[in-house]
Parts: structure tokens; sequence; C-alpha cells
């Protein structure tokens, strides 16, 4: 298994800083959600046409991988026109992800009513835009993973929204502290979803139910990190643990300069091959 931090915890750091911060920290990755602030990545300077050889070349230099490129792509929209504009999101994202050598570009469920006709026919429409996104994103080269978030937190959710539109280009980001959240064991959601997880994140909390929780620093809460590693060593999974600190979304947490050093010292505590 390997060590990854989303920028999502450092919003305000340029790309220089990013990668300075995962070299010397020790991390074999990052996942990138925000840069200089700034969250629609596809419009920086970084990312477009002239400069993504200069961005690659980066990344090659410092001798860290692009694990993930995260997205706002959801089809929760009764629109077809913004449908449409998500899935070529989709599919800018994974342009941009296979220039970069990233294997994945993170996609959402959304939120749908919890009960009626409604919700039936929002559930579909997401289906069926995620089977298009992940098929569009496939041509690429580039998996996209949906993340346990939103409506689709447990397994269950997630089953019953693949079953509207079953594909086997879906993969999964396990956000295990929403799966656990809402009252799933972590053996039951890795026997579900065990073959569509691609990517992982990862955060603390010492305060936690469906409807809320908060942010503990790594091991201070908690979330049980240690039994969840050692489920993802047990199955053989040797992807990214990805610490995603909600800096962005809670600037009251601590800073970036104290989280994901701490993050990557507490886990190399607990994964063998990041040591």
């Amino acid at each position: 298994m390997k060590l990854s931090f989303s920028t999502l915890g450092c919003p305000k750091y340029t790309l220089d800083q990013v990668l300075s911060t995962a070299t010397g920290n020790g991390y074999d990755g990052v996942e990138l959600r925000f840069l200089r602030g700034e969250v629609g990545l596809h419009e920086l300077e970084e990312f477009s046409a002239e400069g993504l050889p200069r961005t690659r070349a980066r990344f090659e230099q410092a001798g860290v991988e692009l694990a993930c490129l995260d997205t706002s792509v959801r089809f929760t929209s009764p629109d077809k026109d913004e449908r449409a504009k998500q899935l070529e999101s989709a599919r800018t994202y994974a342009r941009i992800a296979a220039e970069l050598g990233s294997k994945y570009i993170r996609v959402f469920g959304g939120a749908v009513p919890d009960e009626g006709p409604e919700r039936t026919e929002t559930t579909r429409r997401i289906a069926e835009g995620l089977a298009e996104a992940a098929a569009a994103t496939r041509a690429e080269g580039v998996t996209a993973v949906l993340e346990t978030h939103d409506s689709f937190c447990t397994s269950a959710q997630v089953g019953e929204l693949l079953s509207y539109a079953p594909n086997d280009d879906l993969g999964i980001l396990w956000d295990v502290l929403h799966s656990y959240r809402h009252g799933e064991p972590l053996e039951q959601t890795w026997q579900a979803l065990g073959d569509r997880i691609r990517h992982v994140h990862l955060k603390d909390s010492g305060s936690y139910s469906p409807t809320d929780f908060d942010f503990r620093l790594t091991g201070e809460g908690t979330m049980p990190i240690g039994e969840f590693v050692g489920l993802l060593d047990r199955e053989g999974y040797t992807g990214y643990l990805s610490f995603e600190w909600e800096k962005a979304w809670h600037p009251e947490i601590e800073e970036p300069e104290v989280a994901i050093p701490q993050y990557a010292e507490y886990m190399r505590k607990l994964v063998p091959a990041a040591r």
C-alpha cells in the first residue's frame, strides 16, 4: 500500500508546494482537488494543452505520482444539457489524468430523495450517467471511481445504484469514514465492493453519525484505522491510502503543515510498505 494526500487539505498550495510537501514527508503520491485556491483544475494553466507536459515533468522530477484526479462530476440534474456538460467534464479530466500518468478520476453519485418515484428516477438517471462516464473515461485509459459519499455511502446504497445500469467500467473510491459512520462494518463493505475498490480516502473522527462528523488528527479519534489497514493488507490491496483532510471546507481544523506530516508519520507505523 502507498500513501498520498488530497490537496483538499492544502487548498492554497501551489504545485511546487504540493510536490515539496509530498517529497519532504515521504509520500508516494498526491491527489489533486485544489491548487492555488482553485477547484476548477481543468481551467488552470498547469493543466492546459501547453502546460501539461511541464506539469508531468515536475511530477516525474519530484518522483511523485498523481494518485487520483478529483472532479465534481455528478448526474443528479434532470436537465439533459447539464448532464451532457458533466459527461464532457469527465472526459476532460480523464484526458488530463492520462497525460499525467494517473489511473483514476473521482466522480460523485450525489444526493437523491429519500423515497417515492422521484428517488427511483433520480437514482436511475445517476446510474445511467455514471455508466456512460465510466465508459468514456475508460476509452482514455482512465477509470472513473465513485466515492462512497452523499446518498451512496454504504455498499447497499452503491449496489442499488449499480443495479439500475450495471457496468464493469466504474470503480469505487472507498471513503472509509462515510461507510463506517452509517453503521456498515468494514468487512461488509469490502465483501460487497472489494472487487471494484481502486482508491481509498482516510480521515479520523471522534464523533460521527449518519448525519454529522468531526475531524481529528490521525490516531486521535476513534476510527478503527489499524483494523482497516489490517483488512486491506489481508485482502491484498496495493493501492493508495489517501489522506483527505477537508481544510478547504472546514478552515477551523489544523493547518496542512501540521496534519499532512502527522498522517504520514502515523501511517508508516501501520503500513510496512510505507516505512
